[in-house]
């Protein structure tokens, strides 16, 4: 089975991770969109559909304690309630990965990052994403279905009148 390729869109303010990010995610990516300033999340986001979000825990605002991480993924939850966030960050521990799965982060990365955990945890972050736009498609198709038999069965036919010799 191929790996179907997604839209992923990484917001750090480190230009290094960005670049290094968008190497290394490259071979799983259809797309790469990048951002360096977290404002700019809710504007992408409303234009374009994403796979996956990868998402900085600490901007310039507050280098260690994940507020502004976890304000945005609030932003994120509101726009689009399904959508896949990682959150990255070099000031990782429990509580703050605890806190991040609570509020609906799908999975939490320490940097520096292993790469191939990186690409693995990244790639099924995108099956999770498929699968859910998947299950969003035939719920759609189900109540498309459900209308459809319902109309149906508002129009019953009248019965046919017998012609010919057996009345």
């Amino acid at each position: 089975m191929t790996l179907k390729r997604g839209k992923i869109l990484i917001a750090d303010d480190n230009e290094d991770i960005l670049f290094t990010l968008k190497m290394l995610l490259r071979p799983i990516a259809e797309s790469i969109s990048i951002t360096t300033d977290p404002r700019e999340l809710l504007p992408i986001l409303s234009r374009t559909h994403y796979d996956v979000i990868l998402l900085d825990m600490n901007f310039r605002n507050d280098a260690v304690s994940g507020r502004e991480g976890f304000h945005w993924l609030e932003e994120i939850l509101k726009l689009d309630s399904g959508a896949v966030v990682i959150f990255i960050t070099a000031y990782a521990d429990t509580e703050k990965a605890v806190r991040a799965i609570k509020l609906g982060a799908t999975d939490f990365i320490a940097k520096p990052w292993q790469n191939d955990k990186m690409i693995a945890t990244v790639s099924a972050a995108l099956q999770l994403s498929f699968s859910r736009t998947e299950v969003e498609s035939l719920k759609e198709q189900k109540e498309a279905l459900k209308r459809f038999d319902d109309a149906m069965k508002g129009i019953s036919p009248e019965p046919k009148k017998k012609r010919g010799l057996f009345k």
